[in-house]
């Protein structure tokens, strides 16, 4: 947060009254909040979200047409929603949502749309924050049909089965997805193969790995698990699997593993519509899986996620909880075997208590692991101690993708998508948040940029200066191209990558894993130009500061910095720039520096 974000905020919201939110709070702290632009006495109503509770507090007179209360906020966490009354009036936030915040938007942004929403202050545990080693560090997402491959064709092959009907296909690594989708076409990549380039990743700088799902399934993407305890015959074995995690262990990178905890296979164990495994739900009442299933009636009457019959949905029964969260289950084992943390698939599909649940397991297991919710939207809820210690930022992304590739955003509206995503995380989790781009689910980020190399560095080379732990998807090093979903995830082109490009990602990352104020320091915006489209933000840690600048426009522009001395651009961009009484520096048509004082 800085002074000029508060101005920036009262800019865009130029009629009175005026509230600035605070930022998200510790348990039983108090705030103070201040409401000016009202002559009557206000009174603020509160809420505690989690409990339903309700109570309300009268305003004191601080200064002109200003006011002011202090507000005790509650001991177990949760997101405390108000807003202002003054007479009859009700005075909300006017606030730039998310796209899914808003209904019949899907996954699509929403650019320029402002909504009256209730103010909101998260209310954290401060002793259940995200692990040291967590905080800023690289993270590199693998679908694994795409990335590497050390099996031959004819042992990939020897692997296809059906696919709910259809008939396998079995692709040559060098031609591109089935489209329109339908999780039938397998590139055989494997873990093994991801074995063979951990040397690769931990030069480029990786420091985490988050796999898409590796348990047996029948479609390529394997988001319908068959056994949630093995891995998929054509990924490898468990050994090749201890194998990875130990060989990634002895080069610093940790590995999360992805949970689908809410559907599985219709041909599972569980459900087996087929009667392979003779102990299915589907056909036997007496099946141990039954109750697992929300029958009505049995076997054909059931749901499935999102109307898909092939996902069957799970019921959060006793048995179906022990089975994930308890002391054996699912969640415990894998993280005995030695992986670093989970990410969990739609985790709105699923109850809250069954997270909370979750987390205990996660804590009781492995305490400084690192989980993950998948939320296109505000994840807050998610992340106040007691369920995750991050989330898949999309709102990052949507207000990175806005402003540098789309050019649907001004520099302000940036800012205060930001500023906003920043106030509603707990400050010691910001760190740890998986800030990024682009992912299995949505295309490219070289689509996005409409194939413009200058846009895409520049993005990346935000997504990195940025607080919290940049996520690249496979391949973002050397720009795979894609639209949505299944064109996004090509295979990696190991014979025709880009030196040019992975050099630039090797400088970034590197950078970032050697400077603690990447990691770690805290940011404030210090520049803010909607005719220039210039950003810039300043990243402390101790006495360090870095400066992080950016021209988003197609001329030169020139940005003012309130400091002094000699700095020098990390990345190679400028030259370096002087002065006595404040810095001004020129960035060409979509430039960027990192600078730092020499």
């Amino acid at each position: 947060m800085s002074t000029l974000s508060d101005q920036n905020y009262r800019k865009l919201r130029p009629k009175q009254p005026i509230h600035i939110p605070p930022p998200a709070q510790p348990l039983n702290s108090t705030v103070t909040l201040i409401l000016e632009g009202v002559q009557t006495q206000p009174e603020i109503y509160l809420t505690d979200t989690r409990r339903n509770y309700t109570w309300r507090v009268m305003m004191s007179a601080s200064g002109n047409q200003t006011w002011s209360a202090t507000v005790q906020l509650p001991m177990k966490p949760t997101i405390v929603t108000y807003h202002f009354r003054v007479g009859k009036k009700k005075i909300l936030e006017n606030r730039l949502v998310e796209s899914r915040d808003i209904p019949n938007t899907g996954n699509r942004p929403i650019y320029g749309e402002w909504h009256k929403l209730p103010f909101k202050i998260a209310v954290y545990d401060p002793l259940a924050m995200p692990a040291d080693w967590t905080k800023g560090m690289t993270v590199y997402q693998i679908f694994p049909d795409r990335f590497a491959k050390a099996q031959s064709d004819e042992q990939a092959r020897s692997f296809l089965r059906g696919v709910y009907g259809l008939e396998p296909q079995f692709r040559q690594w060098d031609e591109l997805p089935e489209l329109p989708p339908m999780g039938r076409d397998f590139f055989g990549g494997d873990l093994r193969g991801v074995i063979q380039k951990l040397d690769y990743l931990a030069d480029l700088g990786v420091e985490c790995i988050y796999f898409n799902p590796i348990f047996e399934a029948s479609t390529n993407h394997r988001y319908e698990a068959i056994n949630f305890m093995r891995i998929d015959p054509m990924l490898g074995t468990e050994a090749d699997f201890d194998e990875l995690v130990a060989e990634a262990h002895r080069r610093n990178i940790k590995i999360v593993l992805d949970a689908v905890f809410n559907h599985c296979s219709s041909d599972s164990i569980y459900f087996d519509i087929g009667n392979k495994y003779g102990n299915g739900a589907y056909h036997s009442t007496e099946s141990p899986y039954y109750r697992w299933f929300n029958f009505d009636p049995h076997p054909t009457g059931y749901h499935g996620w999102w109307g898909l019959g092939f996902m069957p949905e799970f019921v959060e029964c006793p048995e179906m909880e022990d089975y994930f969260l308890g002391e054996n289950g699912v969640t415990a084992y894998w993280l005995n075997k030695g992986i670093d943390g989970w990410r969990a698939d739609v985790p709105f599909d699923n109850t809250p208590e069954f997270w909370l649940r979750f987390r205990e397991r996660v804590n009781a297991t492995k305490p400084e692991a690192w989980t993950i919710s998948e939320e296109w939207r505000d994840a807050t809820h998610y992340l106040l101690g007691d369920m995750f210690n991050a989330t898949m930022n999309y709102r990052f992304m949507w207000a990175t993708r806005g402003f540098f590739a789309y050019d649907k955003l001004t520099a302000s509206e940036l800012d205060d998508r930001l500023m906003a995503w920043m106030r509603d995380t707990p400050y010691p989790a910001l760190a740890s948040q998986m800030n990024l781009l682009d992912s299995h689910d949505i295309d490219r980020l070289i689509h996005a940029c409409g194939g413009d190399k200058a846009k895409y560095r520049q993005c990346m080379a935000f997504l990195f200066a940025h607080i919290g732990a940049p996520t690249i998807f496979y391949g973002s090093e050397t720009a795979i191209d894609g639209t949505m979903q299944e064109d996004a995830r090509r295979t990696m082109p190991w014979d025709n990558l880009d030196s040019d490009l992975i050099a630039y990602f090797k400088k970034l990352l590197h950078t970032r894993k050697t400077l603690n104020v990447l990691r770690k320091g805290d940011v404030q915006t210090v520049w803010i130009d909607d005719a220039t489209r210039t950003y810039a933000i300043k990243r402390t840690w101790g006495d360090f500061t870095l400066y992080a600048l950016f021209n988003a426009g197609d001329v030169s522009a020139t940005i003012t910095l309130d400091d002094t001395g000699t700095w020098h651009d990390l990345l190679g961009n400028i030259p370096d720039v002087h002065g006595d009484d404040h810095l001004t520096i020129t960035l060409g048509a979509r430039g960027f520096a990192w600078i730092v004082k020499t």
